[in-house]
């Protein structure tokens, strides 16, 4: 339906008093000059006809035939603003392909500061509430149990609708009890959790669409109550890659695994720091070369730091490197 035809729809407002006076004196039967007040306008709404057997007077349109013409013409033009109103998203969907094939970029859109707690939680709801099909979020710090209680329902109901759930949490935060019941419940609602041993960016990334990141000042500090919010498509991939990167490094977290194995330190672990980052990497199905560039290390290097810790494990092959690494509370440690 055209923007015409919709503007086209019936008028059904009442008659002003210059139409009514008007109209009163159609049913009196007076004679009325082609320039009365409102006589135009409702000859135009067929609330009046021409009197053909006597020029300049005019009859009254039957109130069940106005009724008639009326609700159908309503209706037609009802029916035409739903199916306009129906095609709007295809039309967009259409559009956006055509940009994305001929690889055109919109400016940039805004970036929102958010600038207190209230703000920040009222926004992220709203966008987590509206998650269709993705919510990544990656939660360096500690929550407290009461921010933990009060997403659960949240968080649950987005998994529960078919959305996929990840989350990255501080490897301490295994000895949390209310974060290990809200992993707990999450993951038998399908949703997936991983923790990491060193420091990583705040991050809720929604449907890659959205994102919510951390404020730093010009110190290099964050602003704990404060938050960046975008919808700009290609700061959300980057930031989408980012999580991807530190994922890929993370260690499942279980329900029901060891609390004391995030206790482990550095000073009695059996393998080093870039030994356990080349694993992950191993566990990530990377190749050596793969592995190599990411760390900084040739490809010789990298096979000669898997030789020495198999040799130190008294393992004889790759596979059961992973199988050791697996059961092993060093995967903790960063």
């Amino acid at each position: 339906m055209t923007e015409r035809e919709i503007a086209a729809a019936p008028d059904t407002s009442r008659l002003t008093e210059a139409e009514l006076r008007t109209y009163r004196r159609a049913l009196r039967g007076e004679e009325l000059p082609d320039d009365e007040p409102g006589l135009a306008s409702l000859l135009a709404r067929d609330i009046l006809f021409p009197n053909t057997h006597e020029p300049g007077t005019y009859v009254p349109a039957p109130s069940r035939y106005l009724e008639t013409q009326l609700t159908d013409a309503v209706l037609k033009a009802l029916t035409g603003v739903t199916a306009a109103l129906a095609a709007v998203p295809g039309h967009v969907r259409e559009l956006e392909a055509e940009q994305q094939r001929h690889h055109y970029s919109p400016g940039p859109v805004g970036t929102l500061l958010l600038r207190t707690v209230p703000e920040v939680n009222a926004e992220t709801i709203r966008t987590i509430q509206s998650a269709e099909s993705e919510i990544l979020t990656a939660q360096p710090g500690h929550r407290k149990p009461q921010v933990l209680k009060g997403a659960l329902p949240r968080d649950l109901q987005a998994a529960q609708r078919g959305v996929t759930v990840r989350t990255i949490y501080r490897t301490n935060g295994r000895s949390n009890p209310t974060q290990r019941d809200w992993v707990a419940t999450m993951t038998r609602a399908g949703a997936q959790v991983r923790t990491l041993g060193e420091d990583f960016l705040r991050l809720i990334i929604v449907d890659r669409k959205h994102a919510f990141f951390e404020v730093y000042g010009d110190d290099g500090t964050v602003q704990p109550a404060a938050a960046w919010y975008t919808q700009d498509r290609g700061v959300c991939a980057v930031l989408a890659a980012h999580f991807w990167q530190q994922w890929e490094r993370a260690d499942p977290w279980l329900p029901g695994e060891a609390e004391g194995s995030a206790g482990k330190t550095d000073a009695d672990a059996k393998t080093s720091r870039i030994q356990r980052s080349i694993v992950r990497g191993i566990v990530a199905g990377r190749s050596h070369r793969q592995i190599g560039e990411n760390l900084g290390l040739s490809e010789r290097t990298v096979t000669a730091q898997v030789s020495k810790l198999r040799e130190a494990l008294g393992l004889e092959t790759v596979p059961q490197l992973t199988f050791w690494w697996a059961t092993s509370p060093e995967r903790l440690l960063p």
